[in-house]
């Protein structure tokens, strides 16, 4: 059974989370189809080793919305880093998915030495790039969709499509489940700060060792755009898994956690003595 979440309050409103294990911290954030119950297989397979985190974000699973509305990825990286001083998380490893990814860039490049070693996995890049018009057309579609059909339906109806073909009933009502728990409006928050953002403008300060992932059938995160995330970082291992969709740590958890099994001992291992 995967562990009970755990509050903690933060400029006045609930923030859940999940933790579980002791040892060096890992992080996990997960995206906007996404809660702290993303990360099961993942919490089995670390925890053994690691003090394992993943939050729910603001306005997901069972977290408040933001005390002010966020507008801006930097509002989530904010948050996040606030989050992992209430925790007294000094350093950590972070490991992200999908919109995840974009915050994990920011609170790294905005904060150094706070993560040590980062996993992208089936990230997105934002949608800064676009001209300003269509931005707003794509946040005003986006709040349509959402307020015509409500946050569950309109999982089932673009979420249940992200996984590859031949996933189980059971993974494709779990994947459901995750993306219709949030809130609308903490949705449509987060989907808007990602329309304004571009992770490009922060992979070039980072100077951390990173393991970028891609599912080779994502038609989300495009292989092509997870490949140049990888170019972009200064150390980083870029790696296409096939039979994959957008959900890859849930789809291909064994091989999700023995890539990055392998990678944290590396990074271990090459971590100076103190």
């Amino acid at each position: 059974m995967f562990v009970m979440a755990k509050y903690v309050s933060i400029e006045g409103r609930r923030l859940a989370y999940r933790e579980a294990g002791s040892g060096p911290p890992i992080v996990f954030l997960h995206g906007l189809g996404g809660n702290s119950g993303s990360w099961e297989p993942q919490f089995v397979a670390f925890s053994n080793s690691h003090r394992v985190v993943a939050w729910d974000m603001p306005g997901f699973g069972d977290s408040d919305l933001p005390a002010a509305p966020a507008a801006a990825t930097r509002d989530f990286s904010a948050l996040a880093r606030r989050f992992m001083d209430a925790l007294a998380i000094e350093h950590a490893v972070g490991i992200a998915t999908s919109y995840g990814t974009v915050i994990l860039a920011d609170l790294a490049q905005s904060n150094p030495g706070l993560i040590s070693a980062m996993v992208f996995s089936c990230g997105v890049t934002g949608m800064g790039h676009l001209a300003p018009q269509e931005r707003a057309r794509l946040r005003a579609v986006r709040r349509a969709d959402i307020e015509s059909v409500g946050q569950r339906k309109f999982a089932e109806l673009r979420n249940s499509t992200y996984v590859a073909k031949g996933m189980s009933a059971a993974l494709v009502a779990h994947v459901i489940e995750l993306a219709g728990s949030a809130q609308p409006e903490g949705y449509l928050q987060a989907y808007g700060a990602l329309t304004e953002s571009n992770i490009f403008n922060s992979l070039g300060r980072i100077d951390v060792p990173a393991l970028v992932l891609a599912g080779a059938d994502d038609p989300i995160a495009a292989g092509r755009d997870c490949e140049r995330v990888a170019r972009a970082l200064r150390q980083a291992e870029y790696r296409c898994i096939q039979n994959s969709g957008h959900y890859l740590n849930l789809e291909q958890p064994e091989t999700f956690n023995r890539l990055v099994g392998t990678f944290l001992a590396r990074v271990a291992q090459d971590a100076p003595s103190t």
